[in-house]
């Protein structure tokens, strides 16, 4: 069994996973739009959208994948309720991912030292996907 955290997005699913795939150092597996999938049924309780939305994206990050797609505007609610967790086995490498997210985003708890862990923090990223980055190691 495979857990992969899928997201939604509002039309910026194809932004959103080419800035992770160059921050997080991953590889876009799949990137699939409406429109170069058009002869392919959608999934029950779909409903069509702009022929550039994404219909499926797959980044690959080590071991670990992330999902993503775009929902049509009358559908789409902003992520909440959840976050991914990016546990980095330094501290420099929490803070080059913490501060390359962070850019256009909002931090919710600031990158700093903790009890449990050299480094930890939380912020939403400028395409509203919620992150918590901690540090492993120093």
């Amino acid at each position: 069994m495979k857990l992969m955290a899928q997201l939604a997005f509002n039309g910026n699913c194809r932004q959103a996973f080419e800035y992770y795939e160059k921050v997080l150092y991953g590889k876009i597996t799949v990137m699939n739009s409406l429109g170069d999938t058009k002869d392919v049924p959608l999934p029950p309780g779909s409903k069509p959208s702009a022929p550039e939305h994404i219909r499926f994206a797959e980044l690959q990050v080590g071991d670990w994948a992330l999902l993503g797609n775009d929902v049509p505007p009358d559908e789409f609610e902003p992520m909440r309720g959840f976050n991914i967790a990016l546990h980095t086995q330094s501290v420099a490498e929490a803070t080059r991912i913490f501060d390359a997210l962070a850019q256009g985003g909002e931090v919710t708890v600031p990158l700093t030292s903790v009890a449990w862990a050299p480094r930890f923090g939380q912020l939403v990223d400028r395409f509203g996907t919620p992150w918590l980055i901690l540090a492993l190691a120093e």
